[in-house]
C-alpha cells in the first residue's frame, strides 16, 4: 500500500472447486422441501480424496450416510436474501463452459463445482457451510424420471387434426341452424 490511505492493493480471491459426483441435483428449479418459503438451489457432491482435502481446509463438515454417494458435502445456495433481495441461480455449464440451464442432472454426473465457504451461527451453534456458486459438468448421466409402466397392447391415441378456427375458410359455423 502506499502512503494515500484511499490506495488499497487488489486482493484476488479465488474460489474453491472441487470435483465429484453429483447427487440429488436441483439446479433448475429453487425448492426447499422442509421450508417451501426458503427456495433454494442444491446438490450433493461425492468426494475423491483431493475434495477431502478442500473441504476440511475450509472447515465444512463431511457426510457420510453410508450409501452410493460416499464422503459428500451438500451445497446450496438460497434464492432470496432474508430482506428479500433475489439471488442469480447458480450458472450451469458443460465442460467448454457453454450455458447449459434447464438441463437435469442425473445422479452420478461428473461435476465440478465451486462454492463460498460461508461461516454460520444459530442459537448456540455455530459452523462453516459451503455456499453453492457455479457448476461445470465433465460428464452427463441424463435424469430420467421414474417409469412404473411398461408399453401394452390396447388403446393408441391418434395425433388430432387441428380445428378450425374463426376466419379460416373451411370454417362453415354460418350453416349451423339455430333456433
Amino acid at each position: 500500500m502506499g502512503d494515500d490511505p484511499l490506495t488499497f492493493e487488489r486482493c484476488i480471491y479465488t474460489m474453491p472447486v472441487i470435483s465429484g459426483k453429483a447427487f440429488w441435483a436441483k439446479l433448475d428449479k429453487a425448492q426447499n422441501p422442509f421450508d417451501q418459503a426458503k427456495p433454494r438451489w442444491s446438490i450433493d457432491v461425492a468426494l475423491n480424496s483431493e475434495g477431502i482435502k478442500t473441504m476440511k481446509s475450509h472447515g465444512v463438515p463431511i457426510k457420510d450416510k453410508e450409501d452410493d454417494r460416499g464422503k459428500f458435502v451438500t451445497m446450496y445456495k438460497d434464492q432470496f436474501l432474508n430482506n428479500g433481495t433475489e439471488l442469480p441461480k447458480p450458472r450451469l455449464m458443460d465442460s467448454q463452459k457453454n450455458d447449459i440451464s434447464g438441463t437435469l442432472l442425473g445422479n452420478g454426473s461428473l461435476v465440478k463445482v465451486s462454492f463460498n465457504p460461508r461461516e454460520w451461527k444459530m442459537n448456540n451453534r455455530k459452523g462453516v457451510r459451503a455456499v453453492l456458486k457455479d457448476v461445470q459438468v465433465l460428464d452427463l448421466v441424463s435424469y430420467s424420471p421414474p417409469d412404473e409402466f411398461e408399453v401394452e397392447e390396447g388403446y393408441v391415441t391418434t395425433p388430432s387434426e387441428p380445428s378450425p378456427t374463426a376466419g379460416d375458410d373451411d370454417n362453415d359455423l354460418d350453416d349451423i341452424p339455430f333456433d
